[in-house]
């Protein structure tokens, strides 16, 4: 037998399996479109060029879609051996050798590899530019970004894909290569036996679930959030599975013991059909609840962060100037003349410009990292342990007083505070030789410090900070560490065309090329890179949900119709004996609503429980409007689910169809 018999019969397969086939060969077209746009941006040279922040994130996007196609194509190509094992097992028994079946089953890979990596990349050529267009209204540049696309992005693609379909190929030979073809044939006809629920793993489950829901409502601050939020993810993603896996054995049982609901014949039907296969169920049902919780997370956190770009942009530019001064620690007098001098310049500049500054905000400070013992500030090993340690910001009254418009006045001996955590309760401090009694205020310093447990320090005068860092200089003499620093902001009148000449004539002159003790940031001149940052995060995110979208349909879509040709002869029977086919009807619908309502339900609680850190997260990036949040939420959840909804109706018909 030559190579073109083979292929003949590899064809035929795939015709005879279209029910199959087609929605594989859909996905796999889509994903290689998806990796293939995701690493045309990531080699993009306007990209590279323009915003720093954004190939890091592309990168980012290129890894997690590259592993998700691994993951995705091998389970789905999974579907496709075990329905095919019925008919490998007649082949055998017919008298095909098993190397002639291995040829057979290459030419089955070759073809609808090769179909799906020239459909991937032509679709990827098609929209590409429908991408570019997408990602230069989020992004807000000035230029628009252009399509290109280069070999070395091709050749990184198709190399990838091939490896992938290389390993399912491996695969499907494994299944038959040790396995008797009599056993293949009948393997379907041998039924399951029923779950046994374990206890332990029910209980496991509630233990992973509990300790990931609650890295999440105790998680202290955002530095923390970064560092234990993939723990908490995975922590989830097992109880998850346990949850699915042994839960709804244990619902399942309970229901199946209780007469009154067990012994009708729908409740009877899709009871026992969902109890004896509930391991390939649990499964299928937890991946599409991991999958429709990253959507939901992925989504709604990045339009979050994109809505919210202005303001979050002026969280960290508070002004549309901002000059930074940084002090010496040997010579304080120079900082502090400098203070006052660059404040009359930069007025003066101003007017030179014919502007006029219409609000300003200037303070000296001093920054501080260490630990609190009972009521003292140490400045100690706890810098080793950043866990441990707080960042504390001295300001002399007078600054804090025109900083806030409040008229406040101290004894030599005492001190105004905050705390970011709200957990400090002493009545005094003492920071270097001299102890304070306190006062607590509100927090009108920044927002940043409340990314991190943090503590403002508002004392009499300046002369208070320069004893504090001469008492810590001679605590640590070899360091440099200890200065006095000093910010000023401020708006002025003008146009925008105005205020941007503004801008890069005191970047240019103060900017960070320029070098100095001075360091100036205009949120003008940020506004580009800030939406390209942003505006790429939510390219990002719509993309990555797009993809965990399709993994959801496609699993829902496979998983009905293994279930169909798992259940056909079943109902067949069933028929044969008395069973009408609305009962039929009513049986396939009581497990459609089971699978249809409990991954969305239990994602929506995850996604609740993870708010927390979530919240946290997006402290970072400025973000501290929570009903833009809540608003992005709710909106994914419903658009989510609607779609899942419309999918899942598709879906039931398939498997009907299939059934009857």
């Amino acid at each position: 037998m030559n190579n073109r018999f083979f292929s003949s019969l590899a064809l035929r397969n795939i015709k005879s399996n279209k029910q199959l086939y087609i929605p594989y060969l859909l996905s796999s077209t889509a994903i290689i479109m998806m990796l293939y746009l995701m690493a045309s941006l990531l080699t993009n040279k306007f990209v590279q060029e323009r915003s720093s922040s954004l190939s890091p994130l592309f990168l980012i996007g290129t890894i997690v879609i590259g592993i998700f196609s691994v993951i995705f194509i091998l389970y789905t190509n999974s579907f496709l051996i075990k329905r095919r094992k019925k008919e490998i097992g007649l082949y055998g028994i017919l008298g095909l050798e098993k190397k002639h079946v291995a040829k057979m089953l290459f030419f089955e890979t070759l073809f609808t590899s090769l179909l799906s990596i020239a459909a991937g990349l032509l679709a990827g050529l098609v929209f590409g530019r429908l991408v570019f267009m997408m990602l230069n209204y989020l992004l807000r540049l000035p230029t628009d970004i252009t399509y290109s696309s280069s070999p070395i992005t091709v050749l990184a693609t198709v190399a990838l894909f091939i490896m992938i379909f290389g390993i399912t190929f491996l695969y499907n030979v494994s299944q038959f290569t040790f396995a008797n073809p009599i056993k293949l044939l009948k393997g379907k006809q041998e039924g399951e036996k029923e779950p046994k629920g374990s206890l332990i793993l029910f209980i496991l489950s509630l233990i992973f679930l509990g300790w990931g829901y609650g890295i999440s409502l105790t998680i202290p601050d955002p530095l923390s959030a970064i560092s234990k939020f993939f723990l908490a993810v995975l922590l989830v993603i097992i109880g998850t599975y346990l949850l699915f896996i042994s839960g709804s054995i244990f619902i399942l049982k309970a229901l199946k013991k209780n007469k009154r609901i067990y012994y009708r014949p729908g409740a009877f039907i899709s009871i026992s059909g969902m109890l004896f296969r509930m391991k390939q169920n649990a499964v299928g049902l937890a991946n599409i609840c991991i999958l429709a919780s990253m959507v939901i997370i992925a989504v709604s956190t990045t339009v979050t962060i994109f809505v919210e770009s202005e303001e979050t942009l002026e969280n960290r530019f508070p002004y549309e100037n901002n000059m930074k001064l940084f002090g010496d620690p040997e010579n304080f007098d120079e900082m502090n003349s400098r203070f006052f001098n660059l404040q009359e310049r930069l007025r003066e500049k101003t007017e030179t410009m014919g502007l006029e500054v219409t609000e300003i905000e200037s303070y000296r400070y001093e920054s501080l990292s260490g630990g609190l013992q009972g009521n003292q500030f140490v400045i100690d090993g706890n810098l080793a342990e950043p866990e441990k340690s707080i960042n504390m910001m001295v300001l002399p009254l007078e600054d804090f007083n025109k900083m806030t418009g409040n008229s406040y006045s101290l004894a030599d001996d005492e001190a105004l505070y905050y705390h970011s955590t709200k957990t400090y309760r002493e009545d005094e401090l003492t920071v270097g030789d001299k102890t304070y009694r306190l006062t607590e205020v509100d927090n009108e310093f920044s927002e940043e410090m409340d990314l991190t447990e943090s503590m403002a320090l508002v004392l009499p005068d300046i002369s208070h900070l320069m004893n504090i860092q001469a008492d810590f200089k001679k605590q640590f003499p070899d360091t440099n560490y200890f200065t006095i620093d000093a910010e000023i902001g401020w708006n002025t009148s003008g146009t925008e065309e105005e205020k941007n000449e503004f801008a890069e004539q005191l970047n240019d002159e103060y900017g960070w090329d320029a070098g100095g003790m001075n360091l100036y940031n205009s949120r003008l001149l940020q506004r580009e890179e800030w939406y390209s940052t942003n505006g790429g995060f939510l390219f990002l995110g719509i993309f990555l949900g797009l993809l965990f979208t399709i993994g959801t349909v496609l699993i829902t879509y496979f998983k009905q119709v293994s279930e169909g040709f798992d259940d056909r002869e079943k109902f067949q029977i069933m028929q044969k004996v008395g069973l009408d086919k609305e009962m039929i009807q009513e049986s396939t619908r009581s497990q459609i609503v089971w699978m249809f309502l409990l991954p969305i339900v239990i994602a929506t609680i995850h996604v609740s429980f993870a708010y927390p850190i979530v919240r946290k997260l997006l402290l970072m990036f400025g973000v501290t409007n929570e009903t833009t949040w809540l608003m992005s939420f709710i909106g994914v959840v419903l658009a989510f689910a609607a779609i899942y909804w419309m999918i899942y109706r598709v879906t039931s018909k398939v498997y009907y169809s299939i059934v009857k």
